[in-house]
């Protein structure tokens, strides 16, 4: 499985790449730092599963997501973010997610994290 990480702050893409790699082996993991290098990676990793942060410097991930949509309806995106708001959550619904969660990611959150992602992988 390959797992593409979109997240600016580095020690969040370091915990959730330890989380991941430790509870799938032989998982493919890429990190980016904000939208335009998440969307480059997209495009030449192919990831099974993204999982991105909302607000980010430069292209935020609600933009990155629709930018993905137009070329791909299948790939599985979980959002994993701090904006919490009732309409942001309802935009990136409709463009079609495999899960939402709220920062920070506590042991709790990361357990739910590592459900949805095999879940969604064996969708």
């Amino acid at each position: 499985m390959k797992v593409l990480i979109v997240e600016d702050s580095i020690f969040v893409q370091k915990m959730m790449s330890k989380l991941i790699g430790d509870y799938i082996p032989n998982c493919d993991i890429r990190t980016a730092t904000n939208g335009e290098d998440g969307f480059q990676l997209y495009q030449e990793f192919k990831p099974d599963i993204i999982t991105t942060d909302l607000l980010m410097p430069g292209l935020n991930g609600q933009d990155m997501l629709r930018m993905i949509r137009e070329q791909d309806q299948d790939v599985k995106i979980i959002i994993l973010s701090a904006d919490i708001q009732k309409a942001t959550r309802e935009e990136v619904e409709e463009l079609g997610i495999s899960g939402f969660l709220n920062k920070p990611l506590t042991a709790e959150k990361a357990s739910t994290l590592l459900q949805m992602i095999q879940v969604a992988h064996h969708a």
